[in-house]
Parts: C-alpha cells; structure tokens; sequence
C-alpha cells in the first residue's frame, strides 16, 4: 500500500472504530496481529475494542479529531485532538461532569495495509486533562498554594 492509502485506513481507524465503535469492518482496518501500547498493552481486535469502550464508557461522547499526519513508508505520526465529557468511571475518578480536550501526537504503523501497532510511540498532555476535569489543580492555583504555604 502507498501512503495515501495508509493515511485513508488510519483516518478510519480514528473514524470508525475510535470514534464511532463501528467494528462490523474491523477486519478492514485492523491488522490481525495488531498490538497497541494504551493500558500496558492490547493485542488484538478484542483487545482494542475493550479499550475504545472504557474511553466510551469514561466519556460517552468522546472523539478524535486529526490535525495532521506525517507519513514515510508504513509510519504514520499524527497530531491528535482528543476531547469528551467526563460523564463515568475514569482511573478510578468519579464522574465530575467536566469537558476536556487535550492534543496528543503519536506513531502507528501500517501492515499489509492495515493498522499493526497503535501508539508505538505517544506524547499526550495528561497533566491538561486531569486539570480540566478538576482532578488537578491549575498552575496558577498551584502557584497560589505554594506561595501561600511558604507563609
């Protein structure tokens, strides 16, 4: 497969099964042997299928949405935005009701066509994300609260 192509599985890969749950063509899209980094490890289409639902299930409207994608052979790296509503169980936080939307950039690789390794390599700002459903406190807050303990 050319680039062109793997960037048009990869957008979706996104589309499809990341944000709509759509897995009737998986088989279309996913490699056999696919394996992923997200949650220690996933393999297969039964195991990243178990990862979108948790994401699904923490926020029910969650999505991504591409902003760029780079390719050389069967490497893609693209910049993501990943957004939602904070609405279920989430590491253990309760639902606080909360919007997030976080840019992350990561690494796939393509085989024979279709996705073979999801988030080979991935920087995502979860530091924003736990700020934005209030987990964390914001820099300015935690600048505030550092001050005022040196008091």
């Amino acid at each position: 497969m050319g680039i062109e192509e793997n960037k048009k599985t990869l957008q979706r890969y996104f589309d499809e099964l990341m944000n709509k749950q759509d897995y009737s063509r998986t088989d279309e899209i996913l490699h056999e042997d696919y394996t992923g980094a997200a949650l220690g490890g996933l393999k297969g289409f039964e195991g990243h299928k178990q990862y979108v639902k948790q994401l699904h299930s923490a926020f029910s409207d969650y999505s991504v949405k591409t902003l760029d994608m780079i390719a050389e052979g069967d490497k893609i790296s693209v910049f993501l935005e990943a957004s939602g509503t904070h609405d279920g169980n989430f590491y253990g936080i309760p639902p606080t009701g909360a919007n997030f939307s976080i840019k992350q950039a990561s690494v796939y690789e393509l085989k024979d066509g279709k996705v073979y390794r999801g988030l080979s390599m991935s920087v995502m700002d979860q530091l924003t994300l736990f700020q934005q459903l209030g987990v964390f406190p914001t820099v300015p807050e935690a600048v505030k609260a550092y001050n005022e303990s040196k008091k």
